[in-house]
């Protein structure tokens, strides 16, 4: 058990992706393998170097053997004096050679004398040529071998081949080769050591930046500020973090918003649902203490039915609020018809404005036919109508247009206004419940209709601007993009 939950933990330490130590890891892993190819260039360059100086110092002391040899008299002679050639007589590291005339060995080195009834590798060369081969020495011990067949220097030019074998241990070239590799490899672990270690200073370094946001963040999460702040502006701006910085307060400050927003839709929602229950608990308590007055009696049924259907208002309208907020909004994209879309629209208001036929002008100067959802342009027809008929003087005209501007549709709705609207207002137009008339006289308007529009837009893609041409006249814009999603279309 105790395996396990150990495992366990590793595993859960493990799961998370680290910058700072992939970065190290693969800064590492680039430059060992750039390292390695250097070492290891290195490393074959010298034994290959150390190899020919061995070589080239066998070669050496064939050719001084060679100057040794004369051939005087039809006989070939050895004049070295073996005396100043110890290497030859030593036994801790011998060397050894031997001296041919055909079949015939004409001289042997003393070191030798210990193995009589061994012969030296006899050369099988060309006249005139050396050949370097490894072998085994009469001792057991690895070494290498100059063969060499060559005519020696003669008195009267008489011309004797003879042939020359050189042994000696390569024990002092393995061992210092292995010198080499040892000291290559040590070099070149601790070059990833120290190069590992400066990286992950640097990394450390560079990640620094992070590492204060992210402390910013907590201090900022921690702080009892009812109200956060946002990041300060540090001292040195470093330019990768800055857009971070700059993204995160951007976050903060719609968030505070959110936050605010949805404070006073939680306030304006209670206002609002609390003045009709008010208004039907003191109903109901004046007709229970005065059930004998007509004056209540007859009409407490019309009034609570009154209010109910107030009620039920505000809830639909927050509930379309809702669904038109949400990213799972239906949509279905039709071709529809402009003309037919405004007569549904006339003909649903007809019951609340019977005078709409004199009052909204319709000019349509593009197409007849575009694309769109159409629960979404009826139900932004019939809001911004609404309000152009219900906020405009009595019998004032309001402009409905349709034109075609660019790669988009234009729709727009004029009306002339009963008050001014301050920019202020006029920013706040779109908020949920919010309402220009303060006291909340209207029992019929709960400034839910431009909220549902402005969430309609944003899920659509259309864009919504207001405009004042003058300060008693309102238009409000709507730009219906042409493209739409490669879907089925129906026509109607």
């Amino acid at each position: 058990m105790a395996m396990k939950s150990l495992f366990g933990s590793l595993s859960k330490a493990n799961q998370f992706a680290s910058i700072e130590r992939n970065l190290i890891n693969s800064v590492t892993l680039i430059f060992g393998a750039f390292l390695f190819m250097v070492f290891l260039s290195v490393d074959l360059g010298l034994d290959d170097w150390v190899e020919d100086q061995f070589d080239q110092a066998m070669l050496n002391k064939a050719n001084y053997l060679k100057s040794q040899i004369r051939v005087a008299d039809h006989h070939v002679e050895f004049l070295a004096d073996e005396r100043f050639m110890p290497e030859y007589a030593e036994s801790d590291d011998p060397h050894f050679f031997q001296l041919w005339r055909d079949e015939t060995t004409i001289k042997r080195s003393e070191s030798l004398a210990q193995y009589p009834h061994v012969d030296l590798l006899k050369p099988d060369v060309q006249l005139g040529r050396d050949r370097i081969v490894d072998i085994v020495m009469p001792n057991g011990d690895m070494g290498r071998a100059t063969l060499s067949y060559f005519v020696p220097e003669s008195s009267d030019d008489e011309i004797l081949p003879v042939a020359l074998t050189i042994y000696e241990s390569s024990t002092g070239l393995e061992r210092l080769v292995w010198v080499v590799d040892g000291l290559l490899i040590g070099s070149f672990i601790l070059a990833m050591m120290l190069m590992r270690y400066v990286t992950k200073n640097v990394i450390r370094r560079g990640l620094e930046p992070l590492e204060k946001l992210n402390q910013d963040l907590k201090t900022l999460h921690s702080s009892d500020q009812p109200a956060a702040g946002e990041l300060e502006l540090p001292e040195q701006v470093v330019e990768e973090i800055e857009p971070i910085r700059k993204e995160l307060n951007r976050y903060i400050r719609s968030n505070r918003t959110l936050i605010n927003n949805e404070k006073r839709i939680t306030a304006d929602i209670a206002h609002e649902l609390k003045t009709p229950l008010a208004e039907m608990i003191t109903l109901s308590e004046v007709y229970i203490r005065y059930p004998q007055d007509e004056r209540i009696s007859k009409t407490y049924q019309h009034d609570m039915l009154a209010i109910a259907k107030r009620m039920k208002a505000i809830v639909e309208n927050l509930l379309l609020l809702q669904k038109t907020s949400s990213i799972a909004m239906n949509t279905e994209w039709q071709l529809l018809s402009i003309k037919n879309v405004f007569g549904q629209v006339k003909h649903d208001l007809m019951f609340k404005y019977p005078d709409i036929d004199q009052r909204l002008v319709v000019s349509s100067c593009a197409d007849e036919f575009f694309s769109a959802d159409r629960f979404s342009i009826e139900t932004i027809l019939k809001n911004l109508i609404d309000n152009a008929l219900y906020y405009s003087p009595h019998e004032s005209l309001v402009t409905l247009g349709w034109s075609e501007v660019d790669d988009d549709y234009q729709l727009s709705i004029s009306n002339v206004l009963v008050q001014s609207i301050t920019e202020e207002q006029l920013a706040k137009l779109t908020l949920p419940l919010f309402q220009i008339d303060a006291a909340r006289t209207s029992n019929e308007r709960f400034g839910l209709g431009l909220s549902i529009i402005s969430n309609i837009c944003r899920q659509q893609g259309y864009t919504l601007s207001f405009i004042q041409p003058d300060t008693m006249t309102l238009t409000v814009n709507i730009a219906i993009p042409k493209e739409v999603p490669l879907l089925q279309h129906h026509n109607v």
